[in-house]
């Protein structure tokens, strides 16, 4: 079951790579248009199984904004590619991804019990 898990999250990975918009956001990053937050949301929700619907089910208290930021630390964005893409600096970034991580936390008290960082759960999520 493990292996099965293992393949299908590097399928995914490459599924992800191999996509125009993400490669193009990658090597030259800019200023998301409100179209390519669509595409990167269908995407998400195409390959990650339904990512921001699972997300904004389970936590309804997540904002448009917070949804926004947790596609992006799925496609495994940087930092520094984040803030380029919002127009905004790296330590607001931070800022986001710690008020993400509280609202989650507001609705399950159980999360990250082992120290995990946002990033990592939201690959798993």
């Amino acid at each position: 079951m493990e292996q099965l898990k293992e393949r299908e999250c590097r399928l995914a990975e490459r599924l992800i790579a191999e996509q125009p918009l993400v490669n193009e956001l990658r090597s030259n990053p800019r200023f998301l248009k409100e179209e390519d937050r669509l595409l990167l949301s269908a995407l998400v929700d195409d390959i990650y199984n339904n990512f921001t619907v699972r997300l904004t089910t389970r936590f309804p208290n997540l904002t448009e904004v917070d949804i926004q930021y947790c596609i992006l630390l799925k496609l495994h964005f940087s930092v520094p590619q984040v803030a380029i893409l919002s127009a905004i600096s790296r330590t607001s970034v931070y800022q986001q991804k710690a008020r993400i991580k509280k609202r989650l936390l507001l609705m399950d008290p159980n999360l990250f019990i082992n120290g995990e960082t946002l990033d990592a759960w939201l690959h798993k999520f």
